[in-house]
C-alpha cells in the first residue's frame, strides 16, 4: 500500500495505486501547482488561513480536476484538534466548499458509504486515511497532538464498527506529516504522551525540558490499538517539516498554506 508521487500537469500529489484498484481515489496534496502568492505559494487550499479567497477556490478547482473531481462533489468541515467524528452523506455535497460557514461544524473525523469526497487540510498535523473494502466504508481524520493523545483514530474505528465494519479488515494509511525530526515539545505536551507511551519510538528526550513526538508512530500504534493489523497500515514517512519545497509548514513557517487530504470513490 506504498505512497506514490504522482503528476498531472503542473499539479503533484501522493497517491495511493493500490487503493484505486479497489475502486477508491486517496490522496495528499503537495504545495506545487497553484495560483497563490507567498507565503501561500502555490497551492493552498485552505479558506481559514488568511490568502485570498478568489485563489483558494481556484486551487480547490485545479486539485480536485486533477484527480477527476469538482468541489461541488465534496465536503469539507472545521477542523478544531477535536474527535468529533461525522457520517457523511450525499445531502452534504459542497459544504465547505466555496465558504467556512457551511462546513461540517467543529469535526475533525469524517465517514461516508457514498459518493461524496472528503477534503481535509493540513500543514504539519497526521492524515489518517480509512477504507473497509468489504462494507465499502471511506474516512479521513485530521491528528494534530490533542487529536492523537485524544485518540481520534479509536473513535473512526468504533464509528466504522458501529455500521458493520471489521477492524481485522480495514486498511489505512498515514500521510506526510512533522516528522519527529522536526517536531520538538516541552514538558507541559510531553507529559501528556509520557502517560500514554512511555517509550522512545513515539517520545525521547533530546536536551532537558526538550523532547522529540512522532505524531507518525503514535497514530500507527494507536490503529494497531484499535484492532487494525500492522500489514494493513501504510505510512508516507515523509516530514512535511523538512520537504519545505514539497510540502506546507505551520512549525517551519508560521503563516503559511495548508495541503488537502482527499478520499472519494473512483
Amino acid at each position: 500500500m506504498a505512497w506514490e508521487r504522482q503528476t498531472v500537469g503542473g499539479l503533484a500529489y501522493l497517491k495511493i495505486p493500490k487503493w484505486s484498484l479497489h475502486g477508491v481515489t486517496a490522496v495528499f496534496s503537495t504545495r506545487d501547482g497553484g495560483v497563490g502568492s507567498p507565503p501561500y505559494s502555490s497551492l493552498n487550499l485552505a479558506l481559514h488561513v488568511g490568502d485570498t479567497i478568489d485563489d483558494v477556490l481556484h486551487n480547490r478547482r485545479i486539485f480536485l480536476a486533477g484527480i477527476g473531481r469538482s468541489p461541488e462533489d465534496c465536503v469539507t468541515a472545521e477542523q478544531v484538534h477535536g474527535t468529533a467524528v461525522r457520517f457523511v452523506t450525499e445531502k452534504d455535497r459542497g459544504r465547505g466548499m466555496q465558504d467556512l460557514v457551511s462546513a461540517l461544524p467543529s469535526c475533525d473525523g469524517m465517514l461516508t458509504a457514498q459518493d461524496v469526497g472528503l477534503l481535509t487540510f493540513y500543514a504539519d498535523c497526521v492524515p489518517v486515511f480509512f477504507f473497509h473494502p468489504r462494507s465499502r466504508i471511506i474516512g479521513l481524520a485530521h491528528a494534530g497532538w490533542r487529536g492523537t493523545a485524544a485518540n481520534i483514530v479509536q473513535e473512526m474505528v468504533n464509528r466504522m464498527i458501529q455500521v458493520g465494519a471489521d477492524a481485522e479488515e480495514c486498511l489505512a494509511a498515514i500521510g506526510p506529516c512533522i516528522g519527529p525530526c522536526c517536531y520538538v515539545v516541552g514538558d507541559s505536551v510531553a507529559s501528556i504522551f509520557r502517560e500514554k507511551w512511555n517509550e522512545p519510538s513515539v517520545l525521547s528526550e533530546t536536551e532537558p525540558g526538550e523532547y522529540s513526538l512522532d505524531l507518525q508512530e503514535a497514530n500507527r500504534q494507536l490503529l494497531i490499538s484499535a484492532g487494525i493489523r500492522a500489514e494493513n497500515i501504510s505510512t508516507a514517512q515523509m516530514c512535511t517539516s523538512c520537504h519545505a519545497g514539497e510540502f506546507f509548514s505551520y512549525r517551519r513557517e508560521g503563516i503559511t498554506g495548508r495541503m488537502a487530504a482527499y478520499i472519494g470513490f473512483s
